[in-house]
């Protein structure tokens, strides 16, 4: 497994150089390898398909457009995954509905104050946490982004994920343990 591992690893920082060299054929063989992982987290973010596959063609085209810019301290993958997620969440803060004092009529003034006694959950606190949550979520180092993504987002079982990346149940628990804490004193420092 290990040796399928490397020559996967291999063959794409050999299609990462071969992009940065202008080789839009590498390119093209890095976005079939990488897009059905985009798209999941796209979907799992923006909760439509249309936006979910707009946003994976922003992120690739970025990506494109900043190769030179991969140390490769991080899985390529997960360089990707990072984009993704901050181009779905400018989607998301773009797409908020902006509200000025000029557009409001008195009959829009009545509208606005039934809609402000309206029980359900307030939909600019619900983004505000998510917000919040993923920027907590992309200050973690790489390592525990991606097992998180792989956990989370692509449905992979704790023991799968021990075994892929070489380590113990409990290991893996311990530092998922540990980035929640990390998340959790990032959103603390930000209240």
């Amino acid at each position: 497994m290990k040796n399928a591992n490397s020559q996967d690893e291999h063959f794409e920082k050999l299609l990462i150089e071969q992009t940065r060299s202008g080789s839009s054929d590498a390119f093209a063989k890095l976005v079939s390898m990488h897009s059905p992982r985009l798209f999941s987290i796209s979907l799992k973010i923006l909760e439509n398909h249309a936006d979910a596959e707009d946003n994976v063609q922003n992120a690739l085209w970025k990506a494109y457009e900043n190769i030179d810019r991969f140390e490769g301290r991080s899985r390529f993958s997960t360089w990707l995954c990072r984009i993704a997620i901050n181009e779905a969440l400018m989607r998301m803060r773009a797409a908020r509905p902006h509200l000025t004092l000029d557009a409001l009529t008195p009959e829009s003034e009545k509208d606005l104050v039934s809609n402000l006694s309206d029980d359900r959950a307030d939909p600019e606190r619900q983004y505000l946490a998510k917000e919040l949550t993923a920027r907590a979520f992309l200050g973690l180092p790489a390592h525990l982004i991606e097992m998180f993504i792989r956990i989370k987002l692509e449905g992979w079982s704790h023991r799968e994920l021990a075994n892929e990346i070489g380590t113990t149940m409990s290991a893996l628990k311990s530092r998922m343990f540990d980035a929640r804490r990390r998340m959790r004193e990032h959103l603390e420092a930000v209240r």
